[in-house]
């Protein structure tokens, strides 16, 4: 039969609850922000921008990304005239690193490492790399704010680290830039005004009554949210929107319109974020997840059509999602992006990403469904999640408007 869409939407990512603030159960793992002195920006790909701007990546420098991404990594490199150069992965999301040496060998700025889903990666060999062959390496923890690997705090292994707020916490803007290499620039940012600071609070305000996380405030302003919604659409399914593939050339002129001198990636954090990202208990971000994780674990695993790419959050570990191999993506894609599951795929890389041999980030781009697991998802809601990936991947039933 045919999976009906849930009346009130499951939360995408973190939203503003009463328990964010009360819960102040002691955090399990360092942060990031741990690392050393944080430089909060307005998201993570602009602190990717910030860190190449440091280094002076100009005109045909090469940096070198996984063939495995989110094209908002590589865009900061193109707009600032650098050439992005890809390396292949293997199965385990680590890098190759005998290609990578060669490509080291062939000169780099920098490489930048990610580690994938939210789940620590080593690090060790790379920073010998990147020591050698003098390359500065980018420490991606836009997946991984909470974490350890190889015995230090996630963040301490590159000479930058970025992050990303929104993943991990309830608001709408925001990432972080941490520097250990001294000697590259400090790049100084532009204000940002009073209204925006309001905007950002207004929007995590509404996105907490619209999910029923404030009680109290869901009463008195449900309705005045529900009916804004209902005039401006559903910001929660603003994700289904269909993504056109675009050429290189029509890439390349949308990057550098969004990282210009004067563009949203150059200016500082609206303050109200940052402020709420430090009011917030972290303990309970990172035993939620967990928890969430290798729950989604054990009851997918019963899938026919799909597979946990891993089976166990660990302990070092505090999640941003659960990746499933799904074994044909192409015929359940979009019916489980129209269910409401939250789910993402990194299926639109950057245009030009070549296929290289024994690579997996070619199949992870198209396998790989990044499914929620964050902690503001209840037991309901976690139960609705794998029900409707049963129905979708193993049963053939598509989501129905009215249902």
């Amino acid at each position: 039969m045919p999976v009906p869409l849930r009346a009130l939407p499951v939360p995408r990512l973190p939203v503003l609850s009463w328990r964010y603030f009360l819960d102040r159960r002691a955090c399990p793992l360092p942060a990031v922000t741990d690392a050393g002195p944080a430089l909060p920006t307005t998201s993570g790909r602009a602190a990717i921008a910030i860190a190449l701007k440091a280094l002076g990546c100009g005109a045909g420098q090469r940096v070198l990304v996984p063939t495995y991404h989110c094209p908002t990594m590589v865009a900061p490199i193109v707009a600032l005239g650098g050439q992005p150069v890809f390396y292949p992965i293997n199965a385990d999301g680590c890098a190759k690193l005998d290609v990578l040496e060669q490509l080291l060998k062939d000169g780099a700025t920098a490489v930048i490492v990610p580690h994938y889903f939210g789940l620590p990666r080593p690090m060790r060999a790379i920073r010998a790399l990147c020591d050698r062959y003098r390359a500065a390496l980018i420490e991606d923890c836009a997946h991984a704010f909470f974490g350890r690997v190889d015995g230090r705090g996630i963040g301490e292994w590159g000479d930058f680290a970025i992050a990303s707020l929104t993943k991990f916490f309830p608001v709408t803007e925001g990432g972080c830039l941490i520097q250990h290499q001294t000697a590259a620039r400090r790049v100084s940012l532009g204000r940002r005004s009073h209204s925006v600071n309001l905007k950002v609070a207004v929007d995590a305000l509404e996105l907490g009554v619209m999910h029923h996380r404030l009680a109290g405030l869901n009463v008195l302003l449900g309705g005045l949210v529900r009916a804004k919604h209902r005039r401006k659409g559903e910001p929660t399914q603003a994700h289904l929107t269909p993504v056109e593939p675009i050429d290189l050339h029509t890439a390349t002129a949308r990057a550098e319109a969004d990282f210009a001198e004067h563009a949203l990636p150059f200016r500082k954090i609206a303050a109200v974020a940052w402020r709420i990202v430090k009011a917030g208990g972290t303990g309970r971000i990172v035993a939620r997840r967990q928890a969430n994780f290798n729950r989604l674990a054990e009851q997918l695993s019963q899938l026919k059509g799909a597979r946990p790419l891993v089976m166990k959050a660990g302990e070092d570990a505090a999640p941003y999602v659960f990746p499933l191999w799904v074994d044909d993506p192409e015929r359940v894609y979009q019916a489980v992006r129209r269910s409401g599951v939250p789910v993402f795929r990194w299926d639109d890389r950057w245009p030009g990403t070549p296929e290289l041999i024994d690579d997996a980030g070619g199949e992870w781009s198209r396998h790989i469904f990044q499914i929620g697991c964050h902690q503001d998802l209840n037991s309901a809601e976690l139960a609705w999640i794998v029900q409707t990936l049963k129905q979708i991947i193993d049963e053939g039933a598509a989501p129905c408007a009215g249902c």
